[in-house]
């Protein structure tokens, strides 16, 4: 694993480490966001019953004053039919009520059929028609109706009725008292709760969501209304209390008290918290979050102070060292665990270990390759000798048979000596380049088979094969053989031209190919000749039996061909791959 690796989240531990911690905290996470849930509807609840509350306290001023005008009416109701026959005494009775309330616009007496004959102020005026007295009198009973804009006085009012009745049980009118509606304020609170002492606005509206009064200008009023529906909506549905964006855009609370069944009153209240940036609706999940991120977030450090950054300073120095870097102290951690400690310890043990062995392993190489190079040297001295001594038969020997066959001897003595000393030059190498050795054996054959006065061309066309010695030194000293035979074969001073070819195959194939002078056929085949030709046939032969290959021949005009094919064994590289990555 390398270094970079451990460093990431996919890696693993960290990953690991944070299921492991989202497992252990998610029962607590849950029940903090359902205990957090909970307080927070309870203090919705609260909220909602605070903002009733205080609109109706700030209600009172206006609910006890419309009390009192029923309470007025009922009262004059039951003294007006002793004074209705003397109009003066009727008139004073309504102006002292007046005097006695000053809150009240209007006090006055309304027969049934419209005529308003005794009013506080002495005032007279004709409601038949008038659709407010219609609905004060449709029925023999205390009435409230609202009434935007007074024929009296002139502007809102609400009227509070009583019938009159006659000493014989019949109605024969009505006491109407009007109230104006004028701007509530708020009485001073001390309490301090959830809500801000006084309300933004208070505004009274009828059932049909038109405004009556408000605290505050019209325009601001306006923009004061919650955005998510109507005044009508609101009187439809009766006593409550939500949470929404007025028509502005501010986070409000509103609370609608009814008054009467078409008088409502709406407080409009600012939370003492609006300016808090979680929003309550996720502030009890937003809890379980921050837990179960607290909880990452611990494991993530934690993993990376106590092991991944010291594991990432191990990775670092094992990767260098398995890439060869062997000069790299040891990884300096910083304050690391016990067991991590241990580790390092262990590790640089490996190291020095691992160096020991390999400086040991170096020096047994060493030794190794200075005993071969003795071996090759003085098997060398040895071929060098043992052709010193067959020249020196062949000066002494006058015999031409003998001399034929000391010949042959010197031959495969100078192709093994050839041999030898290409494979002197690799020596410690796992593989021979069978191009440049068979260069070196055809220029040693061909100098001992040299004559003055013929002209020998010898044409090359070797591709580079790397071979194992295994099948290096046998395909060599068969090439030896077969280049022997073409140049021993030629008669006379007559112009001699070989050809030697080697090529392979990405199927790891490979084919030499020597072709010259057809007489070569019977050194070859050993059929028709002599025991030189029968010896060097069955060399040939046995040399192909090394390469497990298939020896051949061909015929091209005056040239005689010989292939041999055969595998390149496991061990060797193949060519093709290695002209490829060239």
């Amino acid at each position: 694993m390398s270094a970079v690796r451990l460093g990431k989240f996919g890696a693993g531990l960290l990953r690991r480490l944070a299921i492991v911690n989202v497992v252990a905290l998610l029962p607590l996470a849950m029940l903090a966001g359902l205990q957090t849930r909970d307080l927070v509807g309870e203090a919705s609840d609260s909220l909602s019953r605070a903002a009733m509350a205080r609109t109706v306290q700030a209600a009172q001023q206006e609910i006890k004053l419309i009390g009192t005008a029923q309470t007025l009416a009922r009262t004059l109701g039951a003294m007006m039919p002793r004074v209705l026959d003397d109009a003066p005494t009727c008139i004073r009775m309504m102006d002292d009520a007046a005097s006695a309330y000053p809150e009240f616009s209007l006090i006055a007496y309304i027969s049934l059929s419209g005529q308003m004959e005794c009013a506080s102020g002495g005032r007279t005026h004709d409601f038949s028609g008038n659709p407010f007295f219609a609905r004060l009198a449709e029925k023999s009973d205390p009435r409230l109706v609202l009434n935007p804009s007074g024929p009296v006085s002139g502007y809102a009012v609400l009227g509070a009725s009583h019938p009159v009745f006659s000493p014989g049980g019949n109605q024969i009118g009505l006491v109407a008292i009007s109230v104006p509606h004028q701007a509530i304020v708020a009485p001073s609170v001390s309490a301090r709760d959830t809500l801000k002492e006084t309300p933004v606005a208070l505004i009274t509206f009828d059932k049909d969501g038109t405004i009556l009064t408000h605290s505050v200008d019209l325009d601001v009023a306006s923009a004061l209304l919650p955005a998510g529906g109507s005044l009508a909506a609101l009187a439809r549905t009766g006593a409550q209390t939500f949470a929404d964006h007025s028509s502005g855009g501010h986070h409000r609370i509103f609370s609608v008290a009814p008054i009467t069944s078409e008088l409502f009153l709406l407080g409009v209240w600012s939370p003492a918290n609006q300016n808090t940036f979680i929003d309550p609706s996720i502030a009890s999940w937003l809890l379980a979050g921050l837990l179960i991120l607290s909880g990452l977030l611990a494991a993530a450090f934690a993993a990376e102070r106590l092991v991944i950054r010291h594991v990432r300073s191990l990775s670092r120095a094992m990767s260098a060292f398995a890439a060869g870097a062997r000069n790299l102290p040891h990884p300096d951690l910083d304050d690391p665990p016990a067991e991590i400690a241990e580790l390092s310890h262990v590790y640089a043990a490996m190291t020095d270990t691992i160096l020991r062995d390999e400086a040991e392993l170096e020096n047994l190489l060493h030794q190794k390759a200075e005993l071969l190079r003795e071996v090759h040297h003085r098997t060398g001295n040895s071929l060098q000798l043992i052709a010193s001594i067959l020249r020196m038969h062949l000066r002494e020997n006058p015999d031409d048979t003998v001399r034929q066959v000391l010949e042959h001897l010197l031959e495969r003595v100078m192709s093994l000596s050839t041999v030898h000393l290409g494979l002197y030059r690799i020596a410690g190498s796992p593989e021979v380049e069978v191009g440049a050795l068979i260069g070196d054996v055809i220029a040693k054959v061909e100098g001992l088979h040299s004559r003055s006065g013929r002209t020998t061309m010898i044409e090359q066309d070797l591709r580079p094969l790397p071979l194992t010695t295994e099948q290096a030194v046998p395909l060599a000293l068969l090439l030896a053989e077969v280049m022997a035979a073409f140049l021993a074969s030629a008669a006379g001073d007559e112009a001699l031209r070989i050809r030697v070819h080697l090529d392979t195959d990405s199927n790891r194939n490979a084919v030499l190919s020597v072709s010259g002078p057809p007489s070569a056929r019977v050194r070859l085949t050993g059929t028709g000749g002599g025991a030189p030709d029968v010896i060097a046939s069955r060399l040939i032969r046995s040399f192909v039996r090394q390469l497990d290959g298939d020896a051949d021949f061909s015929e091209d005009g005056e040239l005689l061909g010989f292939q041999v094919a055969f595998t390149i064994r496991q061990g060797s590289r193949n060519p093709e791959s290695t002209d490829e990555g060239g």
